[in-house]
């Protein structure tokens, strides 16, 4: 989140929680530019949106969408995310006002509210609706597929059936949800990286591909 008076995003988890309308957009509008892309392309999109002053509802679904493209450019197929930006933005004016009035219903109405949306998947949905409004839903990544594989967790599997076999494993807390995604993240980035790098990784001793490797 970007804090007041500043540009760029950064994270900050003493907000967990106490979000404005404005940063619960910012985090959405950050779930769909990710797409295909990495967080650093992202960021520069994101201060480019909030130094143009345009991170509101009713200026997104207004703005040209060549000035839109123009903004985002830095985060990829900038002309698909654009039209997902816009749609995603009248849908919210249309469905309450606001973000947390639309998105604060029943948990699986509304998530499948969000996936009737062009370009909304289920891991944009879950991390809008994890994020933004603190519901309680597990985001499945590739990182987190990647690293239940290598555990022996779990082998082929669906985003569906992931989710599922997390959530029926935790306690139902959007926070705790969340930790647990991060701690995916720094994993995947400093360990199990598309070729793993066992030697120090804080969870090898009980991972069957650590288990593996540190017996070569």
């Amino acid at each position: 989140m970007t804090p007041i008076g500043e540009f760029v995003p950064r994270y900050r988890p003493e907000f967990w929680g106490a979000l404005s309308e404005r940063e619960r957009l910012e985090i959405a509008i950050g779930a769909i530019l990710t797409q295909n892309t990495n967080w650093g392309n992202v960021c520069v999109a994101l201060e480019r949106l909030n130094r143009a002053q345009v991170l509101e509802l009713e200026k997104l679904s207004k703005i040209k969408l060549q000035k839109l493209q123009s903004l985002i450019r830095s985060s990829g197929y900038f002309r698909q995310k654009s039209r997902k930006i816009k749609v995603f933005a009248e849908a919210a004016l249309n469905r309450g006002g606001s973000l947390k009035n639309w998105l604060s219903g029943p948990l699986e109405e509304t998530r499948n509210d969000l996936l009737s949306l062009w370009g909304i998947g289920p891991e944009t949905a879950d991390s809008i609706l994890l994020y933004a409004v603190q519901r309680p839903i597990f985001v499945v990544d590739a990182y987190t597929l990647r690293i239940s594989r290598r555990i022996g967790w779990v082998r082929e599997t669906s985003y569906d059936k992931l989710q599922k076999f997390f959530e029926s494993h935790l306690p139902k807390k959007s926070f705790l949800y969340a930790e647990f995604h991060a701690l995916f993240v720094s994993l995947a980035k400093n360990h199990c990286r598309t070729k793993p790098l066992c030697a120090g990784c804080p969870i090898a001793s009980f991972c069957a591909t650590g288990l593996r490797v540190m017996k070569t």
